[in-house]
């Protein structure tokens, strides 16, 4: 049933009001102060709002007799916790419209009930909205979705109760003609923590038989499942996989240490780099008219290389020259592909 903009007032004056229990609000001062805020007609009418909230809005509103007044069972409940004004809300409902085309419906799944009690809330506001928007103003781009982001509750749910996991896992390097039985390894794994990057997760856990830390894609595992053995991760590597991201761009490792990169930019990518930065180590070490210069402390990796790469003519390396020199020998074997006649 729509909510008028009169109702949702007086909804979220009672709301206020019975909060504040054990504070001495008669039903008769409840009808008062609703009949002089909102020009409730009758003790009925605020009767029917009680009745409403209780079965519309899972208020849990009980009646002491001993007080004569309304107070709510759970302390903790406020039918509209966040007081958002209705421009805040009007924003927020098309943050929801952005939250599904970018992360999908199933990383919501394990977030059924906080998210519904989000959409009645977001549902009020937009019954009482003055004016129905009659363009679209909010345009994203199309994701495509999938890569097992289905695990991430399942995953979380595993670290938070220090739990290990076992799943098959096929790395991309596999030959296609291998079965999949042959190239999808049983694993197990201490998980400690998960990363997205660009629009893809993965799992950064302890490997027992290796001892060290391990990073999986989930795009590449299978049959993952929650096991009953508890996670025993060693003080060192849980060290190392908390620090894992301070000096490392993008998931993969860096066999190398970590050192000072110089990066020269043209004026215009410059500003899309100071804007948004590359690492959070990033400093601007010179700015002018000719070129921005930035550093950063980072062990250089193959997600770095690759993410220089995609600034094409308008970056240029300027230390380490170690890093400079892949960048060349990247560039030049990426010419090779090129005949002059194409």
């Amino acid at each position: 049933m729509p909510i008028t903009r009169s109702a949702f007032q007086r909804y979220r004056l009672i709301d206020e009001i019975i909060s504040r229990y054990p504070r001495q609000y008669s039903k008769k001062k409840l009808f008062d102060v609703c009949r002089d805020k909102c020009g409730i007609r009758s003790m009925s009418s605020l009767e029917k709002d009680i009745q409403r909230l209780r079965e519309d809005h899972d208020a849990p509103i009980a009646y002491d007799k001993r007080r004569n007044g309304y107070y709510y069972t759970d302390p903790q409940f406020r039918l509209l916790r966040l007081m958002l004004s209705p421009d805040d809300m009007e924003a927020l409902d098309y943050a929801r419209e952005v939250l599904t085309a970018t992360q999908g419906a199933s990383v919501a799944g394990e977030l059924a009930n906080a998210l519904q009690k989000v959409r009645q809330s977001l549902d009020i506001i937009r019954e009482v909205k003055t004016e129905t928007l009659t363009r679209r103003v909010v345009y994203v781009e199309e994701r495509i979705l999938g890569g097992n982001r289905h695990y991430v509750p399942l995953l979380i749910r595993a670290i938070n109760q220090n739990r290990q996991i076992a799943f098959h896992y096929r790395k991309h390097e596999t030959d296609e003609s291998v079965t999949l039985t042959e190239k999808s390894k049983l694993r197990t794994l201490h998980p400690i923590l998960l990363r997205e990057v660009a629009d893809s997760w993965y799992v950064i856990g302890y490997d027992e038989p290796s001892g060290k830390e391990r990073t999986f894609a989930l795009d590449r595992m299978s049959d993952l499942e929650i096991t009953d053995d508890t996670c025993a991760v060693p003080d060192d590597v849980l060290t190392n996989v908390s620090e894992l991201f301070e000096h490392i761009y993008g998931i993969t490792d860096s066999s190398g240490p970590v050192e000072e990169i110089l990066l020269s930019f043209s004026p215009l990518f410059g500003r899309y780099v100071k804007a948004k930065p590359i690492h959070q180590t990033q400093e601007v070490v010179r700015d002018t008219d000719s070129e921005c210069v930035v550093r950063l402390r980072l062990a250089p990796n193959r997600d770095l290389l690759m993410h220089l790469r995609s600034y094409g003519e308008h970056v240029a390396v300027l230390q380490p020259a170690s890093l400079a020199k892949e960048i060349r020998e990247s560039l030049a074997a990426t010419l090779a592909h090129y005949s002059v006649n194409v």
